[in-house]
């Protein structure tokens, strides 16, 4: 694939229509038969061009070149060669944050490694569906602000596949990692990267919450910086760090000797991502905003040892009544347990009972009807 060099700018869910009407003298209420045959005749021979003009399915087929792996290695090259970060965004879709159209400086970071890329090893899964919540499930994506709309159209629009790379570095370490990939003009593109396997690639259903990384996470107001301290001995092969807005990032492939990451936020409003690596799948596992103006939790704690039957264990939310919308919740994912309000400003603290063996805590701030993930945090016991 040659990288592309032309910069298109992508609109979501928009697009123009130049219709031309023929309308008829105003007052005029009479009929000519002549008239009305050559029109007819006019708009069939019209309508048989437009027929003819489609392209059929083999032909839609045979326009797109390449294979849907080609894209994943080639910017996985590319961003260990190139000077340009537009040409690492070539490989990726328009709606994609890191394609030449939506690239901010900062990512420069992020698609220029220096690395040296001994090999890359793709395989496209067979039968892999494609759906919005399967790109959504990329950190890159949760923590942008690409619609869900546009995901939509860009799924609709063409073929779609899923990719498994597998990437050796000159020193030898190694990086596995799911992509989504799509067809646009007539070419395979990376839609989505680093995308969550499905439930039913897990041996075990509750594998994802072996993960134990993150004990605290404290901020800067100065320095406008989070500290994401870890635990005494991490569970995870590798964990990464991450600001929302200011593409600040750090990252660790050996956790156990490390006692926090720092990034540097955006003083205007940011949040603090946290993603680890277990056995080769990708979660996140921590999220929270910045600064205090910002942030829709205060805290959780958790009890173990309740007073009550109704819950082996319980973790209490603690709101700020900063939280602007339509519809406030918070859940535990692996209990199940619930707890919702149409008022998000006039909340205090909800309770939550939660997996005494371990469980996640996630609230959810619906907004003009978009639902966002504001604060995530894992309970270990």
């Amino acid at each position: 694939m040659v990288p592309r060099t032309t910069r298109r700018r992508y609109a979501s869910g928009l697009s123009m229509l130049a219709i031309a009407a023929l309308a008829g003298c105003a007052g005029d209420t009479g009929t000519d038969e002549s008239d009305d045959t050559e029109t007819d005749a006019t708009d069939e021979q019209a309508a048989t061009n437009t027929d003819t003009e489609q392209p059929t399915t083999e032909e839609r087929e045979a326009e797109v070149t390449g294979s849907p792996a080609d894209p994943v290695a080639g910017y996985v090259e590319a961003s260990a060669t190139a000077d340009d970060p537009d040409v690492v965004g070539s490989y990726f879709h328009p709606v994609h944050p890191f394609h030449p159209d939506n690239i901010e400086e900062e990512a420069e970071e992020w698609l220029l490694l220096d690395r040296e890329v001994e090999e890359v090893k793709t395989e496209v899964v067979e039968d892999a569906e494609v759906t919005t919540d399967t790109v959504f499930s990329a950190p890159l994506f949760r923590m942008s602000e690409v619609s869900r709309d546009a995901v939509g159209e860009a799924i609709d629009g063409g073929r779609t596949a899923v990719v498994d790379a597998t990437v050796t570095y000159g020193n030898e370490e190694t990086t596995e990692f799911r992509s989504v990939t799509v067809t646009a003009d007539g070419e395979w593109v990376v839609l989505a990267q680093g995308i969550e396997s499905p439930d039913e690639d897990r041996a075990d259903g509750s594998s994802q919450f072996e993960t134990r990384v993150v004990d605290d996470v404290t901020f800067d107001a100065e320095e406008d910086s989070a500290r994401v301290h870890f635990v005494d001995s991490p569970v995870a092969d590798s964990v990464t760090v991450e600001a929302k807005h200011r593409f600040s990032s750090n990252s660790t492939s050996t956790p156990e000797p490390v006692e926090y990451l720092t990034v540097y936020l955006d003083p205007e409003g940011d949040a603090v991502l946290v993603s680890a690596t277990l056995d080769g799948e990708s979660r996140p596992i921590h999220r929270e905003r910045y600064p205090d103006s910002h942030r829709v939790v205060d805290e959780v704690t958790y009890d173990t040892d309740p007073d009550t039957d109704l819950y082996d264990a319980t973790a209490r939310v603690e709101f700020t009544g900063n939280a602007e919308g339509e519809r406030l919740a918070a859940e535990s994912t692996v209990a199940g347990g619930s707890v919702s309000t149409d008022s998000p400003s006039s909340i205090n603290y909800a309770t939550l009972g939660i997996d005494p063996d371990g469980d996640e805590v996630v609230v959810t701030l619906t907004t003009d009807g978009e639902a966002q993930v504001v604060h995530r945090e894992r309970f270990h016991p």
